[in-house]
């Protein structure tokens, strides 16, 4: 009988539920996201706490659904943050490419641009 009711007891849930979430969070805040993405990192990082609690509480339907969420936000801060990273890029070439063409101007005058 104990080992039948040893056999029906519940496993506790994997802590490992939580990785890719916890991957996710720390990949978008080593991209910057703290700076370009801090809703969203904010709402992940509150995301993948809540699933601790309820991966505490035995819950693991509540714990897996909310780290899947938290990963979902992280990824999103990361791609914020990436397109936020690659239009700063985009504006500093652009003002480059701006003075090039001045210094061009200035050493052979208008007609250095039309060709």
């Amino acid at each position: 009988m104990a080992l039948a009711l040893a056999a029906c007891a519940t496993t506790p849930p994997d802590p490992a539920l939580l990785n890719n979430a916890r991957a996710a969070i720390e990949q978008a805040e080593v991209a910057g996201a703290r700076e370009y993405a801090p809703l969203e990192l904010r709402l992940a990082r509150e995301r993948l706490d809540r699933a601790q609690a309820e991966l505490e509480r035995g819950q693991a339907d509540a714990s897996r659904r909310l780290s899947d969420e938290a990963e979902i936000e992280a990824q999103l801060a990361l791609a914020r943050t990436q397109a936020a990273i690659t239009r700063a890029e985009l504006a500093q070439r652009q003002r480059d490419l701006e003075q090039l063409r001045q210094d061009l101007v200035e050493a052979f005058g208008e007609e250095a641009l039309e060709r």
